[in-house]
């Protein structure tokens, strides 16, 4: 009997291999019936700073997603506040981005940004990817001002930030206005899954995502233009592509460093189990 799978979309570029998978026949050949959600209908006024009032969660939390890619700590925060899913893995995407300062910003490095504020989308990939490019630069945690935007680009460029974390496309149409960028970011996603996803259809869903990224890797020519849609065509020759590493199995390790990395700067309330969160037998 074929499985009907909700999905709901993080990043045009950074899920670009679900919608691959889709077009390719890959979950259907897994004996999978998929609805994919690519863009947040509410728009920029969906991304809330409360995690739990943003479209994806709530939809989630109502039943009305079985599966959804997030932020590799976000996936840890969200399954163990809102109470719903495990993450069966990790995405098949290394996500990238920069850290960004206007044209005229006088700030040159990213040292310079101690105290000074940052446009991210609180508690998402941005935010976090932020913080551990901040503290490579010597920037003590206490002395990071990370300031939650709908629209980031848009603080950046009205001048409400003096800089700004961000993904594609975002960071082309940053460079394309002037923005300067002071480091890159990279990071990780996790799948989470609803709670009556079992197994089999967990690791279908992997096999069909790992389909998509060898397709990926054998269609060059075609990679780009799918991995960044949302840009020009002139920006597409230029943009930030993340890194297609495959879906994989979520390690005890990898959990634990991330859930220790979190209670030491207070973004974890209490430090939850691995078993607790993560479904990988």
């Amino acid at each position: 009997m074929t499985r009907t799978i909700r999905i709901q979309s993080d990043s045009n570029a950074h899920d670009r291999p679900w919608r691959v998978a889709v077009e390719q026949g890959y979950f259907k050949d897994e004996g999978l019936s998929i609805e994919y959600y690519e863009d947040n209908p509410k728009g920029t006024a969906g991304r809330v700073e409360n995690f739990s009032e943003r479209w994806k969660e709530t939809q989630l939390s109502h039943g009305e997603l079985e599966v959804y890619p997030v932020c590799e700590w976000g996936a840890i925060e969200r399954v163990q506040q809102l109470g719903h899913g495990r993450i069966i893995g990790l995405d098949c995407t290394a996500r990238t981005g920069a850290l960004v300062v206007r044209a005229d910003s006088k700030i040159t490095n990213i040292a310079q940004l101690r105290n000074v504020p940052i446009a991210v989308t609180w508690h998402a990939g941005t935010f976090y990817a932020a913080i551990e490019a901040l503290e490579a630069a010597g920037v003590p945690y206490k002395d990071i001002r990370l300031v939650h935007a709908n629209d980031r680009l848009g603080a950046l460029l009205s001048g409400e930030t003096e800089a700004a974390a961000l993904m594609e496309p975002l960071v082309s149409r940053a460079y394309s206005a002037g923005a300067r960028k002071l480091a890159d970011l990279r990071w990780r996603g996790g799948i989470v899954v609803g709670d009556d996803v079992d197994e089999e259809t967990a690791q279908k869903i992997m096999r069909a995502l790992n389909r998509a990224v060898t397709w990926l890797r054998e269609n060059e020519d075609r990679s780009r233009e799918q991995l960044l849609r949302d840009l020009t065509p002139e920006q597409q020759k230029t943009g930030l592509l993340p890194d297609l590493i495959g879906a994989q199995p979520y390690q005890a390790a990898e959990f634990n460093e991330k859930v220790d990395w979190m209670m030491k700067r207070g973004l974890l309330k209490q430090a939850p189990a691995y078993d607790e969160i993560v479904r990988n037998k």
